[in-house]
């Protein structure tokens, strides 16, 4: 049976994508995985049972410049038993260096949520365009709990290059 190349059938398994196939005409054939929205799984973030703000940490340094989306989910996973009022999800702040003017840029992801409940939230994406070798950083502020069963949450990131 001969081989066929094909970017589509068989159709690839839930979770991947087929990779393109291209022939220069002289007997040449190469395959590639587009740029385009390409998760850096290296890169994820996946912390659980925060109690306290996260300080400026390290989410990725490019190894080119250019275009990032970055991703985020936070939520309550433990409220507070009492003092709910005072309970305060986190804000989230995604950090880099701009690859056009080479200044430090910020932006304040997701905002601070007042809810102490299973179904307090925040997610966000954004687009930023980082230079090359210094690292893109988050961290979070703002989050307040002032009882002794503090509630808790989790923070979920996702970096992709485009």
């Amino acid at each position: 049976m001969a081989t066929n190349f094909n970017n589509t059938l068989p159709a690839a398994p839930a979770g991947s994508v087929n990779i393109r196939w291209q022939t220069d005409g002289s007997g040449n054939d190469s395959a590639y995985v587009p740029i385009s929205a390409q998760e850096l799984t290296s890169s994820n973030v996946d912390l659980t049972a925060q109690a306290a703000n996260i300080v400026t940490s390290t989410l990725f340094t490019p190894t080119a410049s250019g275009l990032y989306r970055v991703s985020a989910y936070l939520i309550v996973t433990t409220v507070a038993s009492t003092g709910a009022s005072t309970s305060t999800l986190p804000s989230l702040t995604i950090g880099w260096t701009d690859t056009d003017n080479a200044t430090p840029q910020t932006i304040v992801l997701t905002p601070t949520n007042a809810g102490n409940l299973l179904t307090t939230y925040q997610q966000a994406s954004c687009v930023i365009d980082a230079v090359t070798a210094v690292a893109i950083t988050y961290a979070t502020n703002s989050y307040a709990s002032n009882t002794a069963a503090q509630m808790k949450y989790s923070v979920h990131l996702r970096i992709e290059s485009f």
